[in-house]
């Protein structure tokens, strides 16, 4: 039997672990957008901003931590400062650009951040046991460990 080859089981098994995620993705998008106006991207700019950078970073750090190329990210931003939520602000010592959450971003993060807590609470940990949870941690940990491994692996 070739190793490389997924069973009937395991492509079940991989078709509903994407399913169950986008499915609750989905949903818990579905109802900050429609509380709040605010776009997947909308919220996971302003979100960074205000973890990771206390209110700013670095486009190139933004677009790192979001996973998106400079590209799409610009784009983005584009939109976001017409909507006032950003902006943007070359920065002196270097051909770097920082950006920056706005008050207006801020406020629409706040009111965001409880609908998204209560949409995350309904539709994915409220039907998780104490097992479940453990469970899900110990299997996100070690997926991530193994990917962040092979990611890191010398090339033969």
């Amino acid at each position: 039997m070739d190793k490389s080859a997924l069973n009937e089981e395991e492509i079940q098994l991989w078709y509903k672990w994407k399913s169950s995620f986008h499915s609750i993705f989905g949903r818990v998008i579905k109802e900050m957008s429609e509380h709040t106006g605010l776009s997947e991207g909308d919220y996971g700019v302003l979100d960074r901003l205000d973890l990771l950078g206390d209110g700013s970073l670095r486009q190139q750090e933004l677009a790192e931590s979001m996973d998106w190329d400079k590209s799409r990210l610009s784009h983005h931003l584009t939109r976001m400062e017409k909507r006032r939520l950003v902006m943007r602000k070359p920065l002196e010592a270097d051909r770097g650009v920082q950006v920056i959450i706005t008050p207006i971003g801020k406020s629409a993060l706040d009111d965001a951040r409880p609908i998204v807590s209560m949409a995350i609470r309904k539709h994915f940990l409220d039907q998780l046991t104490d097992l479940d949870i453990e469970s899900i941690t110990k299997l996100a940990e070690r997926t991530k460990k193994g990917a962040t491994a092979s990611c890191n692996a010398p090339t033969p």
